[in-house]
């Protein structure tokens, strides 16, 4: 009987060394998994926003681009990258002034870095905020094109052209008839009597 449970010991022993590290791993899973969710709770995510500008300018312009960039992830359903940086500076140089610019690095850690730049002027012309914005919008569908995968169609749409009113030229008024000729008077009765002149009038009832 002592021999029999020497040998159950250590194999009794094995076994809850397993189950209490599986229940250790489970615990830390867990644990992971909520600090995770307070962490976004807390910390929510947000790309990293420079903007060479006043700072009333730029304070303006980093809280609508931060916000655009979140609500266009969510919109989109969709995760954000790992890490985006978004410059906002005076001018984009891509072989001639444009008006975002997008480069993607793949890191040696494993981690891929997005860089989006957004130009205050394009050739002559200066971009309102909502024109930099607007650019934003359409850039980051290339941020995330690998998770929302290839675009099936794109139909754009063209505003109609204004026709020019019609023009109902004035009519003329139409010309009064010429008076009575010779030829095209009345024909007399025994009412008409002449007088000077060749005037004819109407003799009065007697």
């Amino acid at each position: 009987m002592d021999r029999r449970a020497r040998k159950r010991r250590p194999r009794l022993m094995t076994r809850w060394v397993a189950r209490i590290k599986i229940v250790a791993c489970w615990c830390g899973s867990r644990v992971q998994a909520g600090w995770r969710a307070a962490a976004t709770r807390l910390w929510p995510w947000q790309p990293v926003v420079i903007v060479d500008a006043k700072r009333s300018r730029a304070r303006r312009l980093r809280r609508m681009v931060v916000r655009t960039t979140r609500a266009q992830f969510k919109a989109l359903g969709v995760a954000p990258p790992e890490h985006l940086l978004l410059v906002v500076q005076r001018i984009v140089q891509c072989e001639r002034p444009v008006a975002s610019l997008l480069q993607v690095f793949d890191g040696r850690d494993g981690m891929r870095r997005h860089v989006l730049y957004l130009a205050f002027v394009v050739g002559e012309e200066s971009m309102s905020d909502g024109e930099i914005v607007a650019t934003l919008r359409q850039q980051l569908y290339e941020v995330v094109g690998d998770a929302l995968g290839p675009m099936v169609r794109a139909v754009p749409a063209t505003t109609a052209q204004p026709r020019p009113a019609a023009v109902v030229p004035f009519r003329s008024p139409a010309p009064e008839p010429p008076p009575f000729e010779d030829d095209d008077a009345p024909p007399l009765d025994d009412s008409w009597v002449p007088m000077d002149g060749g005037a004819v009038a109407a003799a009065a009832d007697r």
